[in-house]
């Protein structure tokens, strides 16, 4: 879904300017590539103003996306030369982003969803230094391990992105990758992650939409966090926070039209930075 959201944006269906993700399209699986098709016929068939009515619906996730890019070319820019892309999913920063020239990428997700993420960019070049599959279950697997097996140096800044994932994990799961990154984040290294709050009470179309898409993916999600607890996990790991902002910061940030729909209410993005001084809590 999120790729299929990038693939139309990339198209112009999005309010988000310079938008830009020319390998979204080739990542999708059969049903989602059908969907983007369909989507794409009705578009240049409707009317403008009907089809930016649909468009501002889910162009949440273009401005995710480029609120996360601006985020991680700071920590680029601040001397960041490792890059985690943890539940990296259809990720195509390694291959779009010419900012990532001199730093290595490693791509940390589940190995059934790692396998076809891997026969999809087969095909493309890289723009990063080197980029690294590396195999992870977050719910039964050690991100420290599992990294350790790689030439990632916990000892170089690290700038660690955690896009559409932890809204699909438990809160052990949470913490413990949470401690994973701080213990192998030398200081400097930035986190840059987002979570949803409890929902408020969707109205009936909304609430319909999320069925759909839910039972279309087959991955509840199970984890809203209120910001005082996803704060407090934070600090507890060993890292500080830096900034928490909402849908409507970001828009204000990249100067686009303020989002719509039940998504805006609940999606937030937090930056963290691992000091020299911060040290994990027991």
């Amino acid at each position: 879904m999120v790729a299929t959201a990038r693939a139309l944006a990339n198209d112009g269906y999005t309010r988000v300017p310079g938008f830009r993700d020319p390998y979204a399209r080739s990542m999708l699986p059969p049903g989602w590539a059908s969907a983007y098709g369909l989507f794409s016929r009705w578009a240049r068939r409707t009317h403008p103003e009907k089809r930016d009515r649909v468009v501002a619906q889910f162009d949440i996730i273009a401005l995710r996306v480029a609120t996360f890019d601006a985020e991680l070319t700071a920590a680029i820019r601040g001397g960041c030369r490792q890059l985690v892309l943890l539940g990296a999913g259809l990720d195509t920063r390694a291959f779009r982003m010419a900012s990532l020239a001199d730093v290595a990428v490693y791509e940390v997700d589940h190995p059934a969803t790692q396998a076809y993420k891997r026969r999809k960019a087969s095909a493309l070049t890289t723009l990063a230094k080197s980029v690294t599959f590396v195999p992870v279950d977050f719910e039964s697997s050690s991100l420290a391990e599992c990294l350790g097996r790689t030439e990632f140096r916990p000892d170089q800044p690290t700038v660690w992105v955690w896009e559409g994932v932890v809204m699909y994990l438990t809160d052990e799961a949470v913490r413990i990758t949470l401690a994973d990154m701080a213990r192998c984040s030398a200081p400097g290294s930035t986190l840059i992650a987002n979570y949803h709050t409890p929902h408020s009470k969707p109205v009936e179309s909304e609430h319909r939409v999320r069925r759909v898409l839910l039972a279309l993916w087959r991955e509840p999600q199970i984890g809203q966090r209120t910001p005082h607890t996803i704060h407090e996990w934070v600090t507890r790991a060993g890292f500080d926070l830096v900034s928490d902002t909402d849908p409507l910061e970001w828009a204000r940030r990249l100067g686009v039209p303020a989002p719509v729909g039940q998504a805006t209410r609940v999606m937030r993005i937090f930056v963290a930075r691992r000091s020299a001084l911060a040290q994990p809590q027991s």
